[in-house]
């Protein structure tokens, strides 16, 4: 027969048993979090029943949750959903967990979008939806088109655009980085992988061993599939287009000078994060009838 417990003493044990990994902490808010998950409320709810009895089967599902993430199991996958910018987004293994320094990412590309009339935003690499449901979220008035070459991908990110009541304008496109998109853009985004192949087994095995690895790998040195983008770029451009990449903090430099060897006319700039780290590269595009790119 099992034994009853309070939500106290269900919290302490899991604080515990996640204290081996993290700090107390963390450790602490993470357990809130993964109860009440198994108790389908929130986290505040929680903390105001902390007296009650947790149902057997309950406090079952909630250990078996507890030693997921104990086995390093991100969190986002194991209570199905992570937020971004406001919104709350569905997400599972078939894609990369939203990080909060892509927020620099969206807020740059709303920025831009709002100077424009009635824009076509195409996110490259969607993977969960994020940034495209987020921009079609916030621009009512945006034709947004999202790709990615992983079908899974997609149907998480259709999921979310549903969700949240947007998919009727995201049309979503499997398609390798631009090849399947003839619809000339006003903005673009992508979070493409960025993490050299040869970091890989550096990475937390939080990481590594559960998202996808298609979502991360970017290559020898992280910008391959940076470098095959800007080759795309010139003749799926509007006039006056900006496109906004996201790129990991010691990429700055790199990433500029691959921007100007491809495209030597465009306007280049650096954004950083919250933190200050390099985060985005901007390039102010300007096609004309040839596909040729000049600077303004």
């Amino acid at each position: 027969m099992t034994q009853s417990v309070t939500l106290q003493t269900a919290l302490l044990d899991a604080t515990r048993a996640l204290g081996a990994t993290m700090t107390y902490r963390d450790a602490r808010l993470q357990a809130e979090l993964l109860l009440a998950h198994a108790l389908e409320t929130t986290r505040a709810q929680v903390l105001a029943r902390l007296d009650e009895t947790l149902a057997p089967n309950i406090a079952a599902r909630y250990a078996a949750n507890v030693a997921r993430r104990a086995q390093d199991e991100p969190l986002a996958y194991i209570i199905g959903h992570r937020e971004f910018y406001g919104l709350n987004f569905v997400v599972d293994r078939r894609v990369l967990i939203p990080r909060d320094e892509t927020e620099t990412l969206a807020q740059i590309a709303l920025e831009r979008a709002r100077q424009k009339n009635a824009p076509v935003i195409v996110d490259v690499g969607t993977g969960s939806g994020v940034l495209a449901v987020t921009l079609a979220h916030h621009l009512p008035e945006a034709r947004v088109i999202a790709t990615d070459i992983s079908r899974d991908a997609l149907e998480v990110a259709r999921l979310n655009a549903r969700r949240l009541n947007v998919a009727a304008r995201i049309e979503f496109v499997e398609s390798d980085l631009l090849e399947r998109v003839s619809v000339p853009f006003n903005v673009l985004v992508a979070n493409l992988p960025y993490i050299p192949r040869a970091r890989f087994d550096e990475l937390p095995r939080e990481v590594r061993a559960f998202e996808p690895r298609l979502a991360l790998d970017g290559g020898e040195d992280g910008l391959a599939l940076f470098r095959r983008l800007l080759a795309q770029l010139p003749t799926r451009a509007a006039r006056g287009a900006i496109a906004l990449l996201e790129i990991s903090e010691e990429q700055g430099d790199a990433a500029r000078e691959c921007v100007r060897r491809e495209l030597p006319r465009v306007v280049v700039k650096l954004h950083r994060d919250l933190e200050g780290l390099d985060r985005v590269i901007e390039i102010q595009l300007d096609a004309d009838e040839r596909g040729y790119t000049r600077k303004s």
